[in-house]
């Protein structure tokens, strides 16, 4: 037989206190206060955290640098290389902190061309390249028009012309290097291994 509702167990429920609360003053069980919510009638309560100004408040204390540059118009690269705060960060805390995008930051949708002539850094004196833009683990990501996209495999597209067949790879020395020249996929490494077998079966001809 389970433990009836009990009132006193009701009168806490109605003031809000916790399951557990319950537990250590009353010495009940998790079923008899279920059962008493719900033969009492008594709705579960919604916890949050701080809303509106208490919540802008406690964001303000707890983000001032960040809060200050975002007011200043500081983009989310320079913001992050101040503080280290990600970009969900940055926008969440402009949200509760009601502080509008400033219209030269509104992002307008880019071609795949201009996201790459954007976040393709040559550098080094043999042709290398880096990509500085966003990440999907350890893989380069390309975000235009609307789309992600490998940019591995799109700095491949550009320079060949075609679009890659199997993994893209470096040829180069640099694993990570994303200069088109320097990018191969499945195609052109079997071509490359079957002049090499031609190499060695016939040796140079006149």
């Amino acid at each position: 037989m389970t433990a009836p509702a009990r009132e006193d167990v009701a009168a806490l429920l109605r003031a809000g206190a916790t399951y557990r609360t319950i537990k250590e003053q009353l010495g009940v069980g998790h079923g008899v206060i279920s059962k008493t919510r719900t033969a009492y009638k008594i709705p579960t309560p919604r916890r949050f955290g701080p809303q509106g100004a208490e919540l802008r408040a406690a964001t303000e204390r707890r983000y001032p640098q960040i809060a200050a540059m975002l007011r200043a118009e500081a983009t989310h690269r320079q913001i992050t290389a101040a503080t280290g705060a990600t970009a969900p960060t940055i926008v969440r805390i402009r949200r509760i902190l009601r502080i509008p995008v400033p219209a030269r930051h509104q992002r307008t949708a880019r071609t795949i061309a201009q996201v790459l002539a954007l976040y393709v850094e040559p550098y080094g004196d043999d042709g290398h390249a880096r990509w500085s833009g966003p990440h999907a683990d350890t893989q380069p990501q390309l975000s235009a028009s609307g789309r992600v996209y490998s940019a591995r495999r799109e700095a491949f597209r550009a320079h060949h012309g075609r679009p890659p067949a199997g993994t893209v790879r470096a040829s180069c020395t640099e694993p990570r290097c994303i200069a088109g020249a320097h990018l191969t996929d499945q195609t052109i490494r079997d071509e490359a291994h079957l002049d090499a077998l031609y190499q060695d079966i016939f040796g140079d001809t006149p």
